[in-house]
């Protein structure tokens, strides 16, 4: 399990517990069923029921796949492998977590590799209001600042909001404003920022969250995705999509994969190639 050993390595000092679990919010949960490795997710399921009751309860959408999970994982009795099994998912899916408990440990340990003037201008950045929808811990937030007229921090989770705030009046910030929303559901007006952002946040709902960029981004305003991950033989999954939807790819030299997605819309409608 490649991503759980890469995440070990990186929060090393962190430890993680079953009992986390019952921090994730509904979409999360969603995420976490498609990416932990099923056998070891049904034993946990089975060694640890109060998850599976909560999980259910969070997002009952999950609860058939659940079950079809248990139905064709056979149970196991030794206490050893359960509890490797349990260690592996809670790897598998570690960021989910300390997402929500430990906000400065991922701040501190995800290094943001993006200088400025490989995402933009910082001239084309001036008197412009910008958004960074999922902005996380707030970095890219951070580094935007500074040339804009203000920055809308768009992000689902309340532990990366109260971060961002705290790093605000700890700055003393006046021009990001962070706000609960998704990608997919921008919590702003039609055609209100120049500028909207993302650095690894793409992808959740993809046609709805081009519709909601379209919308919320003045004709004229840009939209600008940052990819990157710590495998240099990764790739966009989106990658074919976003070239369907006219986005300009930029593939930067780095240790892993980094690349740039930007498209300048003309018009206030999608409008795939042919």
């Amino acid at each position: 399990m490649k991503y759980a050993s890469h995440l070990k390595k990186i929060f090393k000092d962190t430890r993680l517990y079953v009992e986390d679990l019952l921090l994730l919010e509904s979409f999360q949960i969603k995420d976490m069923v498609i990416r932990a490795p099923q056998k070891e997710f049904a034993t946990l399921l089975r060694a640890h029921p109060i998850i599976h009751q909560f999980l259910i309860h969070k997002e009952p959408s999950v609860e058939k796949t659940l079950s079809k999970l248990l139905k064709i994982n056979n149970p196991i009795n030794d206490p050893k492998a359960i509890d490797d099994h349990c260690n592996e998912v809670m790897w598998e899916v570690g960021e989910l977590i300390i997402y929500n408990k430990f906000p400065e440990v991922y701040d501190s340990k995800i290094h943001f590799n993006w200088k400025l003037q490989e995402i933009i201008s910082p001239e084309l950045l001036k008197n412009k209001t910008v958004a960074d929808a999922g902005a996380g811990p707030g970095v890219l937030c951070f580094l935007l600042s500074p040339y804009c007229n203000a920055v809308y921090a768009i992000e689902p989770l309340s532990s990366f909001r109260n971060y961002i705030r705290k790093r605000i009046q700890k700055n003393s910030t006046n021009n990001i404003f962070p706000m609960e929303g998704f990608l997919d559901a921008i919590p702003l007006p039609r055609h209100s920022v120049d500028i909207l952002f993302t650095s690894n946040a793409l992808g959740w709902n993809f046609e709805k969250e081009q519709q909601e960029i379209e919308r919320v981004v003045k004709p004229g305003g840009q939209a600008i995705h940052l990819m990157r991950a710590f495998d240099q033989d990764a790739e966009s999954p989106h990658h074919t999509k976003l070239l369907d939807y006219n986005y300009h790819f930029q593939k930067l030299p780095d240790k892993g994969f980094k690349a740039r997605y930007a498209k300048t819309f003309q018009k206030t409608f999608c409008a795939k190639k042919d």
